[in-house]
């Protein structure tokens, strides 16, 4: 099989163009078209050494991995060594992501595979292959940053609290939801909300009688039962609405006590606040057992 160099340089710019792209977007780094070509047809330009047996040397890890360094360097000039190390490393995984989605699709379609003998059948077929493992690894780079991102978004929003109750304490990660504007309807104070699961080892047997007959829900159950404790506990009835639920109704108390650690720090509430009791899970993987008021952080 004969092996142009020109189509060889512009199949390489081209996938070195879209791997340094895409680590551009991941990384978001601000740089420009022209220093992105350069460094695309540096890395380009050093595959040629395989053509050139003096040159073999060249082909040790020590002298692959300066080359990308000096691609990174050409590229995006990071000016610090973290930035320096995340653009790398992401340039890697770029690259990897590429080669593994090729070999992955060759694989699947190509019946005769030989893993020992990994090889295309001539121009056309790798060009073919090149175009369609790069389309797969740009979705697949694309979904995994969009899940990442969410999540990490989404933990950036999440604390640990304690609630006290008759002396006794439970701890759990809730999740400050600023689309949270329950309050108490007389008081207006803000509400939290917890699974009855997480606070079913602070609360009076009474209530965790109640809950265990399913009879949370039954206003008569509750009149009773707040007569019977008394000024043990303070409860309250909070009517709410939520999708596909017109109207329902919590059951509710003051804490004793509560605390958040938020931002690297223990933040003790002053202010009266509600627990509401949730008798279902909030997220189906347990990621957060709570729903934080964003008003108790100011």
């Amino acid at each position: 099989m004969h092996v142009y160099i020109e189509y060889l340089l512009i199949e390489n710019i081209i996938i070195n163009l879209i791997i340094l792209y895409v680590t551009k977007g991941i990384t978001r780094t601000k740089t420009s078209k022209l220093r992105i070509f350069i460094a695309a047809l540096i890395g380009s330009l050093y595959t040629l050494v395989v053509f050139f047996p003096p040159l073999q040397f060249m082909v040790k890890f020590s002298i692959k991995f300066s080359i990308s360094m000096l691609m990174i360097i050409l590229a995006f000039n990071p000016d610090r060594l973290i930035l320096f190390l995340r653009q790398i490393s992401t340039f890697y995984m770029v690259s990897f992501a590429f080669a593994g989605s090729i070999i992955g699709i060759f694989y699947i379609l190509n019946s005769n595979f030989n893993a020992i003998k990994f090889s295309f059948g001539g121009l056309e077929e790798l060009t073919k292959f090149l175009a369609m493992g790069i389309v797969l690894a740009i979705i697949l780079i694309r979904y995994i940053l969009q899940f990442h991102r969410s999540k990490f978004s989404r933990e950036g929003c999440m604390a640990n609290i304690i609630i006290e109750l008759n002396q006794r304490q439970t701890q759990l990660l809730a999740l400050i939801d600023t689309g949270n504007s329950l309050k108490e309807p007389v008081s207006q104070l803000p509400v939290v909300i917890v699974e009855y699961g997480e606070l079913e080892g602070i609360l009076p047997g009474l209530i965790r009688d109640m809950y265990s007959y399913g009879k949370q829900l039954d206003l008569e159950a509750m009149a009773d039962m707040m007569e019977r404790l008394g000024t043990d506990i303070s409860f309250r009835l909070i009517p709410f609405k939520s999708i596909g639920n017109d109207s329902g109704i919590l059951m509710g108390f003051k804490p004793d006590r509560m605390g958040i650690h938020f931002d690297d720090e223990f933040r003790e509430l002053k202010g009266d606040i509600i627990v509401a009791i949730y008798n279902d899970r909030l997220v189906e993987d347990g990621e957060y057992r709570g729903l934080l008021h964003p008003e108790i952080l100011e």
